[in-house]
């Protein structure tokens, strides 16, 4: 069996010190109280606190941190979905009432206690289980199944556990902005189809991004036939502000198509401008 062949070169460059991660995202429908679109579930969470205020009764603490959490998801939900793809997402207690996608796609219902100690939670996919670790996260990429999963605000009984499933993905050329998820300070991935140039050995993508602060981003390439192979990856340091980054695939034609992963690094918010 022959192995696939790729080369990869990159370029980065800055566009612009300003830093905007509002312009062009969606307010999702189902927060349209929301005085803006948000990218980092912290900073939401304080609006809702203030707006809803727990009583103990009706309203406590750990609905206002998953709250804040799907008001970010959901407008990634939008932003992502608005591009004929698909994106699904949510968060909740991991125990009581529990979190889930579907019926493969969950965390297992233990309570925060018991994934405190045991150290991680228990996330349930269609390619088998994984250990998220506690106040962390994983991305989960075999296969033809792309998810993400945190576990996070672990309390005796409750934990809020997050899951986002690429169902289907969007592709290249991409012209409007798509936020990453902030979760906790934990940042999720996203994938885009990169398909190759018709009879071309080289496939080349710039990809424009906004940050608010200087950081490190991960660029993988993935096999279209095989998510879990990873047929290349660069870092690349950006400043805050706007950049780009363009990077060239090297390869027999047709091999050069892949599933771009963008990983940024956690603790940051970052928006995907365009890909081009």
């Amino acid at each position: 069996m022959s192995l696939l062949k790729v080369r990869v070169e990159w370029e980065h460059k800055v566009i612009s010190d300003k830093i905007d991660l509002e312009t062009g995202l969606v307010k999702p429908g189902i927060f349209d109280w929301l005085p803006k679109p948000y990218v980092i579930d912290l900073e939401a969470r304080r609006y809702i606190a203030e707006e809803v205020p727990a009583d103990g009764v009706e309203v406590v603490g750990w609905m206002h941190g998953c709250a804040a959490a799907n008001a970010v998801l959901a407008g990634v939900m939008e932003d992502y979905n608005r591009l004929g793809s698909q994106l699904v997402t949510t968060s909740g207690d991991g125990y009581i009432p529990g979190t889930s996608v579907s019926s493969d796609f969950n965390f297992k219902s233990q309570s925060g206690s018991v994934v405190n100690n045991q150290g991680y939670s228990v996330m349930v996919t269609p390619v088998g289980n994984f250990n998220v670790p506690k106040n962390g996260c994983v991305t989960v990429a075999q296969g033809k199944f792309l998810g993400w999963g945190a576990t996070t605000r672990l309390e005796s009984i409750q934990w809020k556990g997050t899951l986002m499933k690429w169902a289907s993905l969007a592709s290249k050329p991409i012209s409007q902005s798509v936020p990453h998820a902030n979760i906790d300070g934990l940042v999720a991935p996203h994938f885009f189809n990169i398909p190759a140039p018709l009879a071309l050995p080289v496939n080349t993508t710039t990809v424009k991004l906004t940050s608010d602060k200087p950081q490190t981003v991960t660029f993988r390439g993935r096999s279209t036939a095989d998510y879990g192979k990873v047929n290349f990856e660069f870092q690349q340091s950006i400043p805050a502000g706007e950049s780009s980054v363009t990077y060239r695939v090297w390869g027999r034609p047709r091999t050069t198509a892949h599933i771009l992963e963008i990983q940024p690094q956690n603790g940051t918010a970052t928006v995907v401008n365009s890909i081009s």
